[in-house]
Parts: C-alpha cells; structure tokens; sequence
C-alpha cells in the first residue's frame, strides 16, 4: 500500500507487544448545497467507485442537482418573477 500524505497513520499495539503503524484511507465528505451547505441525501462513496455506479445513482435527476429542495425551490421562484 503506498502511503499518502492524506491517509490517516495510528499506532496499534500488538499482542507481541510491537507497535505497528495502521493505515486509514479518509471517508469521503458528505455532498452539501453549493448555497446554503445543507446536507444532501447521496451516497458517500470514495472517487473511484463513484465512477463505477450508474450515472442515476451519482447524482439527482432532476433541474440543479447541486442545490438541496428548497434552495432549488427559491431559485426556481426567483427565475419565474424575473422572466
């Protein structure tokens, strides 16, 4: 495995009584509303078995993907008054 700045390292005792050193991979960051940051509901997978699911799982199939529900639904307002 080869070790990157961003894994996490923790020392763990064996029961030899050695300290080995573990490698943990970072959990992915849990996708958020590009405007008021709000938790959005999908799945946290890591970069590359992202790419390996369905295009429809990945993201919402629906107008502004990036936004959660309401901030979708104030931009969708505000668009219909300015038109």
């Amino acid at each position: 495995m080869i070790t990157v700045r961003a894994h996490k390292k923790i020392r763990r005792r064996t029961p030899k009584g050695e300290t080995k050193i573990h490698i943990r991979k970072k959990k992915p960051s849990q996708a958020k509303c590009s405007k008021c940051g709000a938790k959005l509901n999908r799945k946290r997978l890591i970069p590359k078995k992202f790419k390996q699911i369905p295009k429809n799982q990945r993201r919402s199939e629906r107008p502004l993907p990036h936004l959660c529900p309401s901030c979708m639904k104030r931009h969708l307002i505000e668009k219909a008054r300015s038109v």
